[in-house]
């Protein structure tokens, strides 16, 4: 009888497979045992989180050995042989490059790597510069390196193995077919019809186990795929919802047929030109911010600010990321690219704004960095008529503080001093950005001084550490700085001052934060929004408020017509019902919500429904208690965000 024998090379193969798969989930443990929140988490949880992510490791660990097995198919040459070793040795230290950004990303934003790391990675010598200062880039060169080394080792003795005594002989084929038939079953990752998904790792409403189950190369996939389905518009879902959206926006007259959202507005005129002056903020996030923290005082300058106008406490950015909230500021159109950002797309640079009504103001732009991050010089430049632009360069007798450019205190310093000069009506337009990754506190800091404060009590309201801490204080004391720089300038009284976040950080928990604002994810969207100026009675607005009304709001404070062709409307106009489209993308698919008076509607396959957002309710659905106003702002997520992409491409 014929001794049955398994060839070397699908025994090789399936071993190339598990021990990848194995590595893979060593790589699990580790990110569990560096990231586990001190919240005490379900052990079936956790075990089930272990479970699917072992499985996404075997779907990629075989999809990664599909690619040798192809290699196993030609006959034996040494040159191929040298050849695979050195493709898989370079494959295998891209893969673990991903690993390490995916490790960076979480530390950072909380979110495994998805799709919005190729926005980030569009500036290149900036986060470049960002990482490098951020992070111990040499050491962990270093084990990239041993890491590729090993595995150029193990490799080269699979490969010996595989191909030993094989050479010149005539190869029986019959493993190629079991081998892809085994590849193919643990590809699809279930004993089901339908494969194994993203959506299969969220199981749990704790976002750290959804995180621990997800593989960083299957989200990439996942969100880069998803995100770039959704680039373009589609003009007969436009249309589905134009009426409500358009009744919504306070379109007069109506035309369905060629998707008119143009309104006329006529607020009361001012008798006097007031000035403006708009800052955005660094991960101003209201989470961390002395309104919602007062134990550790994050933000005092900006709390005693909002003491003497109007605080807007459910005000959101409708996306995460600095370049699309300069873009929505500026249009005001939310920015519905997932990929890159709006402002790096050159078909559709050219928009209109508003700030191009405010006829006889001089326009200015501060920014401690360079206008060429995410290419909003294009979009500033393009846009507004006049705009004078002071960014790093162009700032006398200043030094540069790290890889965004001046520390804040020093652009506020300038901008005061430029502002105090000028001798007609301006608008300002101030951007932070100290508030960042490597956090770092210049040697001139005026009066600040660091505090530490016990690291565990950070951890408790969102912040990783005392650098993070002490950096959002010195972002807080240069605002103070500037406040106190122009108060007694007698262009002061005649202004309107605008204060809010670009947007904020992702966080497992924090302290004094409505439960359901965390569990639906809208840490990083809400913001503090502070409006001071003439008339301006100190208040705080509940209802929500958007970032795309910034420009509508800033028009009508003045009592200057516009035309008004996005999505922006004024929020001090009572006769409106205000409302907030939040977008999110860093799982897939693409998230949609819609918040309206106290109720959050989330349009999202694992979790769909209207919600109380500033509740610590996270799980009662109010669909069933109010299904009129359920289906309306169901309607209003959808149509918002299709006509939001639309707009993108109409609003010249």
């Amino acid at each position: 009888m014929r001794k049955f024998n398994i060839p070397r090379r699908f025994r090789a193969f399936l071993l190339f497979a598990f021990c990848n798969a194995l590595f893979f989930t060593l790589i699990r443990f580790v990110f569990y045992f560096v990231n586990k929140p001190d919240e005490v988490l379900s052990s079936s949880s956790v075990v089930k989180a272990f479970w699917i992510g072992f499985r996404f490791d075997l779907r990629i660990a075989f999809l990664f050995a599909l690619a040798l097995g192809i290699f196993f198919l030609f006959p034996y040459k040494k040159w191929l042989k040298k050849f695979e070793l050195w493709l898989f040795t370079f494959a295998f230290a891209a893969i673990m490059l991903i690993y390490f950004v995916d490790f960076g990303y979480y530390a950072y934003l909380t979110e495994r790597i998805n799709a919005y790391i190729f926005d980030l990675a569009a500036n290149t010598a900036t986060s470049a510069e960002m990482v490098w200062q951020s992070y111990p880039v040499i050491t962990l060169s270093f084990v990239l390196f041993a890491l590729s080394a090993g595995f150029y080792f193990c490799f080269k003795k699979l490969l010996d193995f595989a191909y030993y005594g094989e050479q010149g002989r005539k190869k029986d084929y019959w493993y190629a077919l079991i081998g892809l038939l085994v590849a193919a079953a643990f590809v699809h990752g279930r004993f089901s019809q339908y494969p194994l998904r993203w959506s299969n790792a969220y199981f749990s409403s704790n976002s750290f186990i959804s995180a621990l189950a997800l593989n960083p190369l299957q989200n990439l996939f996942d969100t880069y795929k998803f995100a770039k389905d959704g680039q373009t518009y589609d003009e007969n879902k436009v249309r589905e919802y134009y009426d409500l959206v358009a009744d919504y926006l306070g379109v007069k007259n109506k035309d369905k047929q060629k998707l008119n959202f143009e309104r006329i507005i006529t607020p009361p005129l001012q008798e006097k030109s007031y000035n403006v002056v708009v800052i955005l903020t660094e991960s101003f996030a209201y989470d961390k911010s002395s309104f919602n923290n007062p134990e550790l005082e994050t933000t005092p300058k900006m709390a005693a600010l909002a003491q003497k106008g109007r605080l807007f406490k459910s005000f959101f950015t409708p996306t995460a990321g600095t370049a699309k909230g300069v873009f929505t500021s500026i249009t005001g159109m939310p920015d519905t690219s997932a990929v890159k950002t709006s402002s790096r797309n050159p078909v559709i640079v050219r928009q209109h704004t508003l700030i191009n009504d405010l006829d006889g103001y001089k326009k200015f732009y501060f920014i401690g960095g360079s206008t060429n991050w995410g290419n909003i010089r294009g979009l500033l430049q393009y846009n507004i008529e006049g705009l004078k632009i002071f960014e790093e360069g162009t700032y006398e007798n200043v030094e540069r503080n790290d890889v965004w450019g001046l520390s804040d205190l020093d652009m506020f310093r300038y901008a005061a001093k430029e502002l105090s000069k000028t001798q007609q009506p301006f608008f300002a337009f101030i951007q932070t950005s100290g508030f960042h990754r490597p956090y770092t506190i210049p040697e001139d800091r005026g009066s600040f001084k660091e505090i530490i404060q016990d690291e565990d009590l950070l951890k408790e309201y969102g912040f990783s550490g005392n650098a993070e801490y002490n950096s959002m204080r010195f972002q807080d004391y240069a605002m103070g700085e500037f406040f106190d720089l122009i108060k007694d300038e007698p262009f002061y009284k005649d202004t309107f001052f605008f204060v809010y976040g670009d947007h904020s950080l992702t966080v497992p928990k924090s302290k004094n934060t409505p439960k359901a604002i965390i569990d639906l994810e809208l840490t990083t969207n809400n913001t503090p929004l502070i409006v001071v100026g003439p008339d301006i009675e100190p208040s705080v607005d509940e209802l929500p408020a958007s970032q795309a009304d910034i420009t509508a709001t800033v028009l009508g404070r003045l009592g200057k017509p516009y035309r008004e062709t996005a999505l922006g409307r004024d929020i001090f106009d009572s006769s409106i019902s205000r409302g907030a489209l939040v977008i999110a993308s860093s799982g897939a698919p693409l998230r949609i919500g819609f918040a309206e008076d106290e109720f959050y509607y989330t349009l999202w396959p694992l979790k769909q429904g209207m919600f109380k957002y500033r509740s610590d309710d996270s799980e009662t659905d109010y669909c069933p208690q109010y299904p009129q106003k359920c289906e309306r702002m169901k309607s209003l997520a959808q149509g918002l965000y299709e006509t939001a992409k639309y707009m993108a491409y109409h609003n010249k």
